[in-house]
């Protein structure tokens, strides 16, 4: 009786160590909550709740990317772009420290359970031992403890298996520390730039989002009014043709301007070849 109740000391003190983490990762899944909510009430036009649930969930967990994006799309919304800015950078700050937290939780949860694994183990070969003992015992006696004891020792190995099982569990593939921010997070800053009237470096950001957002025809018609904008003729068709095949509709007044402007350099050329020198 003695292994009864060292297992169930055992299997509380695993609860116990795990409580830290564990309000950690309720606490991250609360402010996500929050932001998702806020992002929802944003779309809705509903921009006080939004600001009001983005305020909450970094209360929560500060660094949360899907509240700062939030907080960029309510600047942005209220034309106040360098705060926008910011919030966009923040939010990028954060998906990359997300997956810093995310490791050290799960480290710290490996450690425990692995721990708890070894000790847990242990006690399964006492238990069998002992129900081994309990059932020889038993045999050929009218005494019936024995098969009393032997079915408790045989609901704690269960109780036992289950608890090594789920902590087993636990111990899945750690993520990568070096996770990078979805594209996205690069898109809204580019945004926040172009509205700047930065847009060498709405450009540049651009680019770099374009190699992960292929297919976001958005991203393909801001790149192509960027590189009209710059003089940069030929990759903004390449943009704009991408956006068209993508599905998007380009406004006809910017397409008209595009081929305005392919039209005026052509006949700047001609004229500067036919100039009498």
């Amino acid at each position: 009786m003695r292994a009864l109740a060292a297992v169930a000391v055992l299997t509380f003190g695993a609860l116990a160590a795990a409580a830290t983490s564990e309000v950690e990762e309720r606490n991250l899944r609360q402010a996500m909550g929050y932001a998702q909510r806020g992002l929802s009430s944003l779309q809705k036009g509903n921009v006080a709740r939004a600001r009001e649930n983005f305020d909450r969930a970094v209360a929560i967990f500060p660094g949360l990317p899907d509240a700062h994006t939030g907080f960029g799309h309510l600047a942005m919304r209220e034309r106040r772009f360098e705060d926008a800015l910011r919030e966009y950078k923040l939010a990028e700050s954060g998906w990359k420290g997300m997956a810093s937290v995310r490791l050290a939780m799960q480290s710290e949860r490996f450690g425990r359970s692995r721990d708890e694994l070894q000790q847990l183990r242990g006690m399964q070969i006492q238990l069998a031992q002992e129900i081994n003992r309990s059932q020889t015992r038993g045999t050929g006696s009218s005494n019936t403890m024995g098969g009393s004891d032997s079915g408790q020792l045989q609901r704690q190995m269960v109780t036992i298996e289950a608890t090594i099982r789920a902590l087993e569990a636990q111990n899945t593939p750690m993520p990568d520390a070096s996770q990078e921010p979805p594209g996205e997070v690069l898109f809204f800053q580019g945004n926040a730039l172009f509205d700047l009237k930065r847009t060498k470096d709405a450009i540049a950001i651009w680019e770099i989002a374009a190699k992960e957002l292929k297919t976001f025809a958005p991203l393909h018609n801001n790149l192509a009014v960027a590189y009209w904008m710059s003089g940069r003729l030929e990759d903004a068709w390449v943009s704009l043709r991408r956006a068209e095949a993508l599905g998007f509709k380009v406004n006809p007044n910017f397409r008209a301007d595009l081929e305005k402007a392919g039209s005026d350099v052509a006949n700047r050329a001609a004229g500067a070849a036919g100039a009498t020198p």
